[in-house]
């Protein structure tokens, strides 16, 4: 254990305020029995933000929930811990990827179209096209009518005032989003709604009988929960394979049209059986549906045009089948001016503040800056959107009925953001960059050996299964399989 590791901190000692709050907000704490600590502090990279503590939280208050699950089928108490160096890994866990030897990132901060860059009034927007995705590039390249390079990108942008370029770049259904401060956004009318909502919403979406959990000694707490998986990138798809971690059966639908990468599905998908259905076509959207009918869980995060396209709303699932849980994920939050605005990972991070906050770190002039490890919302959102869910089947279990749970990348920033800022005095000696030893372990797919990240809560009787490997897209029949 490293020096940084060492201070000790419990939530039974009333020492962990945030995991306190959180599990409250889910309803945990009238569950959970066990002890959970945390090791070590931040800082431990050179940010003013709480980022490792952040990501041990989020990943404490899933498996809280998951450990509540349990001891309502009569499980024994148990305890958790977690240290500040696992957790960071686990903020950016597609660095900690490789295939048969291979490194295996997503890569997206290498892409010219993914960025921030200065425009004519001295503001600076934020664009990406992700890991990318051909039809977000093209559009960028085709609006500024430029070569797919940074230069290129920087000096038509540069064209530009702020306001004009991010709205005539919204309309047109590419991300885009200025460079707030911290009170900028608050200040903005869509900030000015998540201020309203929590981190995590829980919506109860109709009434119903309670459906208790059956017991499932050494099978996993969720071993008889059906998950229907509608997601893509990285935030939904790392959700619901916390979900398989803990034994549901996840099936996850895509098209053969719009695939994610291969490294997103080996870092994502594990766990899951991964089935096509081209949802333009009739046969294909009825069999959704029919899924969703038998479906415990049903998880996207696609926008919500998509979704009300093909009838698979939170709204309209729960006419199909009144005992499920939905969850949705998105960039800015589910109501405001910006609900329906695509957005990434790194959007939220400049629109909310965060971005202008971490450029305070450098030591010339402070332009916006993401966080060191690249990634803050996409992982801490997953383990979050997790939690909500969890704890959702609890609430039907316990009081019956169905339930929307709601998260979103922005909001997932401002919470981070509310923990407050560390000086720089305490954070300007700290690594850029996370060098921290990792614990790997060696997973074998049909993609060959996969080596990742070792899980970073540690439990005392843990509820965690043996997963599936790895499965290529439209490997399998869209059916659930248990």
């Amino acid at each position: 254990m490293t020096s940084l590791e060492t201070k000790e901190r419990s939530l039974g000692r009333g020492e962990l305020k945030v995991l306190a709050d959180l599990s409250k907000l889910l309803g945990i704490d009238k569950h959970f029995q066990g002890e959970v600590t945390l090791q070590g502090h931040d800082p431990i990279l050179k940010s003013p933000h709480h980022l490792s503590e952040a990501t041990a939280y989020a990943l404490l208050a899933e498996a809280m929930a998951a450990v509540s699950i349990a001891n309502l089928g009569g499980a024994k108490a148990n305890s958790l811990s977690i240290n500040v160096t696992d957790a960071i890994h686990f903020l950016h866990s597609s660095h900690f990827l490789w295939q048969s030897g291979y490194g295996m990132t997503v890569g997206a901060e290498y892409i010219p179209t993914n960025g921030i860059f200065a425009c004519r009034d001295g503001k600076h927007i934020m664009i990406e096209a992700g890991p990318p995705y051909i039809k977000l590039e093209r559009g960028y390249l085709n609006f500024f009518d430029c070569g797919n390079n940074r230069e290129s990108i920087a000096r038509e942008i540069a064209k530009y005032d702020g306001e004009e370029l991010q709205e005539a770049l919204s309309q047109k259904g590419l991300p885009a989003c200025l460079a707030y401060t911290k009170e900028e956004w608050r200040a903005h009318p869509q900030g000015q709604e998540l201020l309203k909502v929590p981190v995590i919403e829980i919506e109860k979406l109709a009434d119903g009988k309670p459906v208790p959990f059956k017991k499932n000694e050494g099978l996993g707490p969720l071993h008889d929960i059906k998950v229907l998986d509608f997601t893509h990138v990285l935030a939904g798809p790392r959700s619901a394979r916390t979900l398989a971690n803990y034994g549901a059966q996840v099936l996850h639908i895509s098209s053969p049209f719009h695939m994610d990468t291969l490294p997103q599905n080996l870092l994502v998908n594990p766990g899951k059986h991964s089935a096509y259905l081209e949802l333009n076509t009739g046969d294909n959207l009825t069999a959704m549906k029919e899924l969703a009918r038998q479906a415990d869980v049903f998880t996207t995060s696609y926008r919500p045009a998509v979704n009300a396209r093909f009838g698979l709303t939170p709204q309209e699932l729960v006419k199909l089948n009144e005992n499920i849980i939905c969850l949705t994920i998105n960039a800015y939050g589910h109501s405001g001016p910006w609900q329906d605005r695509p957005g990434f990972d790194q959007n939220a991070q400049v629109a909310t503040g965060f971005a202008a906050k971490e450029g305070e770190r450098l030591d010339g002039p402070q332009t916006p800056q993401f966080s060191p490890v690249f990634y803050l919302n996409d992982f801490l959102t997953a383990y979050l959107a997790a939690a909500g869910v969890l704890s959702a089947l609890i609430k039907r279990a316990t009081e019956g009925g169905s339930y929307h749970v709601k998260v979103s990348l922005a909001r997932s920033a401002m919470w981070v953001q509310d923990m407050g800022y560390i000086e720089k005095s305490a954070y300007g000696a700290q690594r850029e960059k996370d060098t921290y030893p990792a614990n790997l372990v060696d997973v074998q797919s049909p993609f060959g050996t996969i080596t990742e990240l070792a899980p970073a809560v540690q439990f005392e009787h843990s509820p965690l299964v043996d997963i599936l490997p790895v499965r290529p897209f439209g490997a399998d029949k869209p059916v659930f399989w248990r």
